[in-house]
This record gives structure tokens, sequence and C-alpha cells, in this order.
């Protein structure tokens, strides 16, 4: 009788340590399950957070780029139209990358979560600010907080419960356009969108009409070319820009009877490596007889040219038609022994779009260019300090030019993330 009560109470104990341990095993389990979904939650958020930095980085970008068009180089810029540009171009953008695998969800309005402005010092700390204003703007800011929540199953419980949204993520980005422009340096898989191509800025002989000064400069060219962003065509037609016609060298010509100069960057003037360029802009090796950089401090950069263009040379410019690329001015030329080639005085830096490349009986080619605005980060500013992407270990550049004075490009700008 004893022994039965014994084996009972025995029972009677375990099962009340069961009970007393599943409710604890429960416990145990959950607090080490919230943690590990904290822990995801945690992680799934940090990358959330750059994919969304990443993606608002792409739309600020895009919406610089359509600042900077043609359209600057009118009479009276319609600045309404670059600023409507830029938003459709900043959504887009948006909606093509995804965040956590999906849209971000996010529609940019202008003066609400989209904001065109400029950098301006602030007096108190020295640093550049953000202003805010729709007369001419350079910058662009983008806001993205309090934006709609992303799929995130740890997100959504946590919200339920606790009545707050840990799934939010935002990001504020700005970026700017900069033409306060010294030169050019390639990167080491970034050539510099340029021709070998130097054009005539003046002449004080009187020879040449057909000057960067006079046909552009003064808007003493023809208008008989107009070029659609949209389709990035070239058409027949006024669009307020003048063109200058460019002409080589004619039979049994001299180098000055030209307005145009073929340059030598590493080419040695050989058809094969100018059409390279032509086609695909400088290289690092193109430009490793002059460090790796061209630079434009007031002081004529001397570079051998010709005015002569063989049959692939006409060719590449002809299938160029309608790009945007950097090209050089020069002020004068000298001939060489041979008169076929020379040396041409290049003292500042432009940008064009070829529109049509003509061949004449004589030998001679005509390029009509028209004067176009691009971007490039290929650019070195005169200012590095306010490029995030200078290379401070170099002599500050800005040594080298009038600082009471900035070089202002109204053909080339340097776009980049300034937050």
């Amino acid at each position: 009788m004893k022994r039965v009560q014994i084996i009972q109470s025995t029972n009677s104990q375990a099962v009340a340590r069961r009970g007393v341990i599943t409710p604890l095993a429960a416990i145990v389990l959950l607090v080490v399950m919230t943690g590990i979904a904290l822990i995801v939650n945690r992680l799934w958020l940090d990358a959330a957070s750059l994919e969304v930095t990443t993606c608002v980085e792409t739309a600020a970008l895009a919406a610089g780029h359509e600042l900077v068009s043609d359209e600057l180089l009118k009479e009276k810029p319609d600045f309404d139209l670059l600023m409507e540009r830029a938003e459709t171009s900043a959504n887009q953008a948006l909606k093509l990358n995804t965040v956590a695998g999906q849209r971000i969800g996010i529609n940019l309005t202008k003066g609400d979560n989209l904001l065109f402005g400029k950098l301006v010092p602030d007096e108190e700390t020295g640093l550049r600010k953000f202003l805010q204003t729709d007369h001419e703007p350079q910058s662009i800011q983008i806001k993205t907080h309090g934006s709609s929540r992303l799929a995130n199953p740890v997100a959504d419980f946590m919200s339920d419960l606790t009545r707050t949204h840990p799934g939010r993520i935002g990001a504020q980005i700005e970026a700017t356009l900069d033409n306060h422009i010294l030169g050019v340096r390639p990167f080491e898989n970034v050539p510099v969108p340029a021709y070998p191509l130097a054009i005539l800025k003046i002449d004080p002989t009187g020879k040449h009409t057909e000057t960067w000064e006079l046909q552009i400069n003064q808007k003493r060219g023809k208008d008989e070319y107009r070029f659609d962003p949209e389709t990035k065509t070239v058409s027949r037609g006024s669009d307020g820009i003048p063109e200058i016609i460019l002409t080589s060298k004619p039979r049994r010509g001299e180098i000055t009877d030209a307005n145009m100069q073929l340059l030598d960057f590493g080419s040695d003037l050989k058809s094969e490596p100018v059409v390279r360029q032509i086609r695909s802009g400088l290289t690092r090796k193109d430009l490793k007889h002059f460090h790796g950089e061209l630079l434009f401090n007031g002081t004529p950069l001397p570079l051998h040219c010709s005015p002569d263009l063989e049959n692939a040379e006409q060719d590449a410019f002809e299938e160029m038609t309608g790009q945007c690329r950097i090209c050089f001015l020069y002020d004068q030329v000298t001939a060489s022994g041979q008169k076929y080639d020379g040396t041409a005085d290049c003292t500042n830096l432009v940008a064009g779009r070829i529109m049509a490349v003509q061949r004449d009986d004589n030998q001679t080619t005509k390029i009509i260019l028209q004067p176009g605005v691009l971007t490039t980060r290929t650019v070195i500013l005169t200012q590095p300090e306010s490029d995030p992407s200078a290379d401070h270990s170099k002599p500050n550049l800005q040594q080298t030019a009038d600082p009471l004075k900035p070089v202002t490009n109204k053909y080339i700008y340097k776009l980049y993330l300034t937050r």
C-alpha cells in the first residue's frame, strides 16, 4: 500500500514539473524568436535603407541631367520646361528601380518632395547650403521621409502591435551642377567625351569670319538645324541656336585656310586612332603625354594638329551626328616645315553637336556644328573643395586661376551628389 502511494506521489511531482517547464520553454522560445525577428528586421532595414538611398540618388542625378540642356543656350531659356522634364525623369528613375523587390511607391512632385534651387554660402558656417529657388536652378533636393511602408512581415507585425511604423524608410538627397571648369581628366574606364577637334576662336587678321566668337558668341551664324532631345535626331529647321561651318584645308591650300584642326592626342594623327577617339572619346592612354589631364588655366596649350580629314575620319564624324561632345578652341595655328600639319594654341573647352557633314569637290570637308550643353564627371573644377570626387592629394587647382574671377563654362557641367 505504501509503495502505491509513493509511486502516485512521484507521478504527481513529475506532472507538476512538466506543467511549470512547458510555459517557461514557451516564454524562452518566444524571447529567442523575437530577438531573431528583431535582428532580421534590423538587417532588412539596413539593406532596404541602402537601396532607397541608391534609388533616390539615381532619381536626383536623372533630374540634374535634365536641367542641363541646349535650352540654356537660347536667348530666353524656359526653366519651367527644364524643371518639368527633370520631374518626369526623376519619377521614371524611381519606377525603374526597386527596393526589397518592389517599387519604392513614391511620386515626386515639384515644390513638395522635389525641390529646385542653388547651393549658396552660409554666412555663419562658411559651408554651402541649399536655397530653394526656381530662378536658374542648379541643384536638386529630394526628400522621401515618410514613404509608404515596404513589404516586411516583421515590420507589419510590429506596426500592428505597437501602432508605430518601423518599416518606413526614407532619404534626403541633393545633387548639384557646377560649371567652374578648369580642364578634363579621364578615369580608368571612363574616357572624356571629347572629339580630337579644335575650332578657330578668333581671327585678328579678319581672314576668317567663320569663328566661334563671331558665329556663336555674337550669334551671326545661320540657324538652319534643330535637335530633338526626345527622339535624339537632327532635322532642318530653326531652334534659336546658331551653327558654325567648320572647313578643312582645301586642295593645295595652307593650314591657315582651315578654321578647324584635328588634334594629336597620342594618335600621331593616324586615321585609325583618330577615328576611335572621334567615336569613343579620349582615354588615359591618349593623354599619357599630358600627365593624364588637360588643363586650361589662362595659358595656351600647344597641340600638334592637322587641317586634313581623311575619308574614314569624315565617315566617323558623320556617324556621330546629333551627339554632343567636348571640342577645343584655338586662337592661332603655326604651320610646320611640311606645311600639312602644325601647332594649334588651344585656350578653352566648349561643347557642340554635329548637325551635318558635307564634302566638296575641292577635297574640303564641311562640318556644320551647333553648340550644345553636356554633363560629364571627367571635368576638373576650379574649386575642387566643393567637389567630393576631387583628388585632394594634388595641389589646389584654384591657385592656377583667379579666385576673384571664377571661370564658368556655359557648355560643360559636372553633376555630383552633395548630400
